[in-house]
Order: C-alpha cells, then sequence, then structure tokens
C-alpha cells in the first residue's frame, strides 16, 4: 500500500453551539488541515496523486473557505447574522485603506459556504465546527475531489492547536 499525506495551515475562529464550557465563546487557532490519500498501485508517473493535485482540489479551497474566518453552524448564523453585519461594519471601518472587493467572492465548498455580513468573512457551514465534524467533513471534501477507482482517502486529519501540545481530531472510515 502507497500512502501520501500533505496538510495545511488555516488560521480562523470558531464559535461551538450549546458547548457547555469556553468553546461556547469566539475563539481562534491555528489549524492544520491534513489528508492522507492510499492506493495499491501507482499511477504512470509513479504517483498515488502528485501532491499539487492534492493541494488545488482539496487544500487550496479549504484554505480559500476558511482563511481569517469565523466558522460557525447554519443555525447559528441564522439567528446572529443581523449582530454579525453590525459587527463587521464597525470592525471593516477602521481600515485606512479601502477594503478589497468580497463581490462574487463566495466559496462554496461541500455543503459549507462563505458569507459576508458587514463585510466580515463568515464560514458557514451545516453544523457546529467541531474539530471532529471538521475531519469528517475534509474527508469528504477530498473524497469528492481526488478518490477514484484507484485512489482512496486513507483518512482526512485536523489539528486544532498545534502549540505548545496538538489537539487533533480524525476521520477514518
Amino acid at each position: 500500500m502507497y500512502r501520501v499525506r500533505k496538510s495545511v495551515d488555516i488560521s480562523f475562529a470558531h464559535h461551538v453551539r450549546a458547548h457547555g464550557g469556553a468553546c461556547i465563546n469566539i475563539h481562534g487557532h491555528t489549524w492544520k488541515f491534513e489528508v492522507e490519500l492510499a492506493a495499491e498501485t501507482l499511477d504512470a508517473t509513479g504517483f498515488v496523486v502528485d501532491f499539487a493535485v492534492l493541494r488545488e482540489r482539496v487544500l487550496n479551497p479549504c484554505h480559500l473557505l476558511l482563511d481569517h474566518s469565523l466558522a460557525v453552524g447554519a443555525d447559528t448564523f441564522e439567528e446572529i447574522e443581523a449582530g454579525l453585519a453590525t459587527v463587521g461594519t464597525a470592525l471593516l471601518a477602521s481600515r485606512t485603506a479601502p477594503a478589497p472587493t468580497t463581490a462574487g467572492n463566495v466559496t462554496g465548498l461541500a455543503g459549507a459556504a462563505n458569507h459576508y455580513p458587514g463585510g466580515m468573512k463568515v464560514a458557514v457551514f451545516p453544523f457546529a465546527p467541531t474539530s471532529e465534524r471538521l475531519a469528517r467533513w475534509l474527508y469528504d471534501v477530498a473524497s469528492q475531489a481526488v478518490a477514484d477507482d484507484r485512489v482512496r482517502v486513507h483518512l482526512a486529519r485536523v489539528y486544532e492547536t498545534l502549540h505548545p501540545v496538538h489537539s487533533v481530531a480524525e476521520y477514518q472510515p
């Protein structure tokens, strides 16, 4: 069995709906999203999948969706969208340079999508974005993007906290 693994670091905040502890608050991490692919045979060029393909089809889209965003579940977003618009407008008003346009920049990926209330980037998921659920979501993203008759996604791993100690969630069927 051949295996390849590639990852990307993504900085974003999240909120865990109904959490009984501190994760009820909006808080951020530098996350690592990692995908491992496996195959019994290599392709004609000697790869399971070229690392560039894994980066372009899986990791870059995840980065574009989540980088410097607030990740929330759809139920939460529905309840707080108007408040986020007020906060987003106030935060973006503090800029000293013109804001880059977000028009046409709404990214959708495997059931998640960017929204820009008041110009603030929010990644909305159909679930509360815990590490475990994000790991399953990443697995599904990778499966849709690169799995075929020869290549399968072996696992998707999400590191919620990299330093000083790793906190990791993994999904592997």
